[in-house]
C-alpha cells in the first residue's frame, strides 16, 4: 500500500466513523445508554457540534491533501489570499504579543503553527515547485484538528465558567480553531469567505477608529477567543453550526448513499421515458433530472455536475451548443437550492432563525421552484425550436420501476408533515435506501457500495460544512459589535423610506456578495443587515407584518441560491463549465440569460402583499382562504404570462421568425409589466404582448427573418 492509498483509506475511516456518529446521535434518545451515562459528545449540544465541527475539519484537510486546492496560480485569487493573510496576521500579533507578555510560550507556539500551516501554504504554492512538501500541511492540520476539540470535550464547564477571562491556552484553542477552519475554506472554495470573516473580526477589534455611525468601542482579543470558543453558544458553535450539525450533515449522508446506490442514473432514465423523443426531451429532462436530485440533494454545484456529465452525450447528440447545454445543466442543477423537500443549508438557518416549522418554507418554496422550471422550459423550447435541435434516438424502458428513485424524497416528506423531525425523516431514508434500490435490478449491485456512501456523505458536507461555521462567525462578529443595527438605520435613511429602492439594494447586494461566498454566508449577512429595513418599510407598505417577515427570508434566500448562477463567479457555472470544458466566466453568462426571468420575478415577493402570493403561504396565513387561491392563482397566471414572453423576447424567436433588436426589446419591456403585482401593469402588458406576438405571426410585422 503506497501513502497515497494509505490517507484515501484513513480518509474513508474517518468519514464513515462521522457518518455513523451522526446517525447514531438521532436514536440515541431512546436508547439505555442515554439512561445510564451522560455522555458529553452524545448529550450535550455544543458538544456534539464541536465533534461536527471536529470531522469537518480532519476530513476536510484529508480531502484538501488528496484533491488539491483552489488557489493554484497567481491571479486575482491568489492576490486576495495575500491580502488574507497579511489580515489574519493581526489578530494572531495581537494574541501573541498578550501571550509573551504572560509568559505562555506553549499558546504562543501552537498558534504560531497553526496560522503558518494554515493561511501560508496556499499562497506559497503557486511560486514554488514543492508544491508536494506544502500539502504536506493538510496532513499536519487534520492532526492538528484534534487538540482543540480534545481541549474543549475536556474542558467545557470549565471554559464556560472562564469565558470572560479565558486562559492563555484557551485563547489560541479558540484562534487556532477559527484559523483552521478559514484554512480549509481557502483550501476548498477560495479565500473570499475567510477574507470576509477577517474583515469583521478586524471591525470588532478596530470599530474605534471609525466615525460615527459606524463607531463603537472595540474588542480584545482575549474577550473575542472566549465569544468565539468558550462560551454557550459560541461562534464556532453557534446556532448556524447547528444547522450543519442538525440538518445539513443528514442530507449531504444521504446524497452520498443514494449516490452510491445508482438512484440519479435511475432518475434520469426515468424522465427521459416520461418526456418521450421530442426534440425538446433532453432539456426537459435536465430540468427534471435536477429538480430530481435537489429532492435529495440540496446542493447546486453538485448536482449542477451530475447533470451536465450525465446529458453531456444526449446534449450533443441534439445538436445543442456546448455552451447552451452547459447554461441549461448550470440553471437545472442550481434548482437543488429552491426543490423540496431538501432545500440547503439556508432554509435550514431560516427555520432556526424565525422559529418556524420546516413544512412553512417547503410550501414557500415551490411557486419559486415551480416559476424557475417553467423559466428554464420555457427559454428551452423556443431555442430548440431556434436551433432547430432534431429528435434523439435513445432507448426507453417503461414500467413501476421507474417510480422507484422518488420514493426516498416522497417518504421523507411524508414523515416531516406527519410531524416528526427533519433529520429522523432523513434518517428513515438512508436506513431504508438499501432497501428500496433492492426493487430495481439496476441499483441492486450497489448494495455492497453503502458504505463508500455513508463517508461520501461526510467528504460532501466538508467544504459546505466548513462555510456554515464561518458563516456563525460572521453573524456573532456582527451582532457582537451592533454593526446590524447601524445597518439597518443607515439602510432606511438612503432608501429614503422607498421600499422599491430597499428591494433592489437589498438585491444586488446579496448578489455581490455571493460573487465571493456561499449561499449561506450570503443569506446570514443579507438576513442580519437588510431584513429588519425591508421587513418595516414592507409592513409600512401596507404587508402584515408576519407576511412581510417570511416574504422577506424568502426573497434574501432566494437571492443568495441566485449567486450561484450569477457570473463572473457562481459555483454552478464553475461546475458546468468543468464538464464541458468552457471558459467558466463565459458558461456563466450564458446561465444567467438563459431561465432570465429567475432575476425577475423575485423582486415581487415583497413589493406589495399581492406580490407575496408567489410564496403562497404568506397570503394564506393572513387571509380567508378562498381570497387567499384566487389572489395566488392570479399572481401565478400573470407571472407565467411573463416568463412566456420575456423567454420569446430573451430567445428572440417566434412562429418560425427570428426577431429584431426592436421587437425583442419592446416585448422584454412590456412582458416586464407582468412581473410588477400591480393589475393595470399587468392588464397592459399582456395586451401588448399579445398585439406584437399577433403582429409577428401574422402580418410578419418587426423586421424578421423567417427560418
Amino acid at each position: 500500500m503506497n501513502f497515497k492509498s494509505l490517507i484515501e483509506k484513513t480518509l474513508f475511516l474517518i468519514a464513515l466513523l462521522g457518518a455513523l456518529y451522526h446517525l447514531y446521535l438521532i436514536v440515541h434518545p431512546y436508547t439505555p445508554l442515554s439512561y445510564w451515562y451522560r455522555i458529553g459528545v452524545l448529550d450535550l449540544t455544543q458538544l456534539q457540534r464541536g465533534t461536527h465541527v471536529f470531522f469537518v475539519l480532519t476530513v476536510g484537510f484529508l480531502l484538501s491533501y488528496l484533491r488539491g486546492w483552489s488557489v493554484s496560480y497567481l491571479g486575482l485569487r491568489w492576490a486576495l489570499s495575500v491580502i488574507l493573510a497579511l489580515t489574519t496576521l493581526i489578530p494572531v500579533y495581537l494574541a501573541l504579543d498578550m501571550f509573551i507578555d504572560k509568559g505562555a510560550l506553549l499558546p504562543a507556539l501552537l498558534l504560531s503553527l497553526i496560522y503558518v500551516l494554515s493561511i501560508l501554504p496556499p499562497i506559497l504554492n503557486p511560486l514554488s515547485r514543492l508544491s508536494h512538501i506544502l500539502r504536506l500541511s493538510d496532513l499536519a492540520l487534520a492532526i492538528l484538528a484534534l487538540p482543540p476539540y480534545l481541549y474543549l470535550v475536556s474542558n467545557y464547564w470549565a471554559l464556560i465558567d472562564r469565558a470572560v477571562l479565558p486562559l492563555p491556552l484557551d485563547v489560541a484553542m479558540g484562534w487556532g480553531m477559527t484559523l483552521m477552519l478559514m484554512g480549509l475554506v481557502l483550501r476548498l472554495i477560495g479565500p473570499e469567505m475567510p477574507l470576509l470573516v477577517t474583515a469583521f473580526i478586524l471591525y470588532d477589534i478596530y470599530g474605534y477608529l471609525l466615525p460615527r455611525p459606524w463607531f463603537h468601542p472595540g474588542f480584545d482579543v482575549e474577550f473575542l477567543a472566549g465569544k468565539l470558543y468558550a462560551e454557550t453558544e459560541a461562534a464556532l458553535l453557534g446556532i448556524v453550526t447547528g444547522v450543519s450539525a442538525k440538518y445539513v450533515v443528514y442530507f449531504t449522508i444521504l446524497a452520498g448513499v443514494l449516490g452510491a446506490l445508482g438512484y440519479g442514473r435511475s432518475m434520469g432514465r426515468t424522465f427521459l421515458a416520461f418526456l418521450g423523443r421530442s426534440p425538446t426531451s433532453v432539456g426537459r429532462a435536465s430540468v427534471g433530472l435536477g429538480m430530481g436530485m435537489g429532492m435529495v440533494s440540496g446542493s447546486g454545484a453538485a448536482d449542477t455536475a451530475y447533470v451536465a456529465s450525465t446529458f453531456k452525450p444526449l446534449f450533443k447528440a441534439a445538436g445543442y451548443s456546448d455552451v447552451v447545454a452547459a447554461g441549461i445543466a448550470a440553471n437545472a442543477g442550481t434548482l437543488a437550492y429552491i426543490t423540496p423537500p431538501i432545500l440547503g443549508s439556508v432554509a435550514f438557518l431560516m427555520i432556526e432563525i424565525l422559529g418556524i416549522p420546516y413544512t412553512w418554507v417547503i410550501v414557500m418554496s415551490i411557486g419559486p421552484a415551480i416559476l424557475y422550471a417553467i423559466s428554464i422550459l420555457v427559454y428551452n423550447e423556443f431555442y430548440v425550436r431556434r436551433a432547430g435541435i432534431k429528435p434523439v434516438p435513445f432507448e426507453v424502458k417503461r414500467g413501476p420501476e421507474l417510480l422507484i428513485p422518488f420514493i426516498p424524497p416522497a417518504l421523507i416528506l411524508t414523515l416531516i408533515f406527519l410531524g416528526y423531525s427533519v433529520s429522523l425523516a432523513v434518517t428513515v431514508a438512508v436506513i431504508l435506501a438499501p432497501f428500496i434500490a433492492l426493487l430495481d435490478r439496476d441499483m441492486r449491485g450497489n448494495i455492497r457500495r453503502v458504505p463508500e456512501g455513508l463517508a461520501e456523505g461526510i467528504k460532501l458536507l466538508a467544504p459546505v460544512g466548513a462555510s456554515i461555521v464561518l458563516a456563525n462567525v460572521i453573524m456573532s462578529m456582527v451582532v457582537l459589535s451592533g454593526l446590524h443595527q447601524k445597518f439597518t438605520l443607515a439602510l432606511l435613511e438612503l432608501v429614503g423610506g422607498n421600499l422599491v429602492y430597499a428591494i433592489l439594494f437589498a438585491f444586488f447586494f446579496s448578489l455581490l456578495l455571493g460573487m465571493g461566498v456561499p449561499p449561506i454566508a450570503t443569506y446570514t449577512l443579507s438576513s442580519l443587515l437588510t431584513a429588519p429595513a425591508l421587513v418595516k418599510l414592507a409592513t409600512a407598505a401596507g404587508i402584515p407584518e408576519g407576511a412581510a417577515l417570511l416574504a422577506t427570508h424568502m426573497f434574501l434566500f432566494y437571492t443568495a441560491m441566485l449567486a450561484d448562477i450569477t457570473p463572473p463567479v457562481g459555483l454552478s457555472n464553475f461546475a458546468a463549465a468543468a464538464v464541458y470544458g468552457l471558459d467558466p466566466v463565459r458558461v456563466g453568462v450564458r446561465a444567467a440569460l438563459v431561465a432570465i426571468p429567475k432575476y425577475v420575478y423575485a423582486l415581487s415577493f415583497i413589493w406589495s402583499y399581492w406580490g407575496t402570493a408567489l410564496l403562497i403561504l404568506p397570503v394564506l396565513l393572513t387571509m380567508p382562504l378562498a381570497q387567499g387561491v384566487i389572489l395566488v392563482a392570479s399572481r401565478f397566471a400573470a407571472v407565467i404570462a411573463g416568463i412566456f414572453f420575456l423567454s420569446i423576447a430573451n430567445v428572440g424567436f417566434y412562429s418560425g421568425y427570428h426577431l429584431g433588436i426592436a421587437p425583442r426589446l419592446l416585448l422584454a419591456l412590456l412582458s416586464l409589466l407582468l412581473f410588477i403585482p400591480l393589475e393595470v401593469l399587468n392588464l397592459v402588458g399582456f395586451i401588448g404582448c399579445t398585439v406584437m406576438l399577433v403582429l409577428i405571426s401574422r402580418f410578419k410585422i418587426g423586421g424578421l427573418r423567417k427560418v
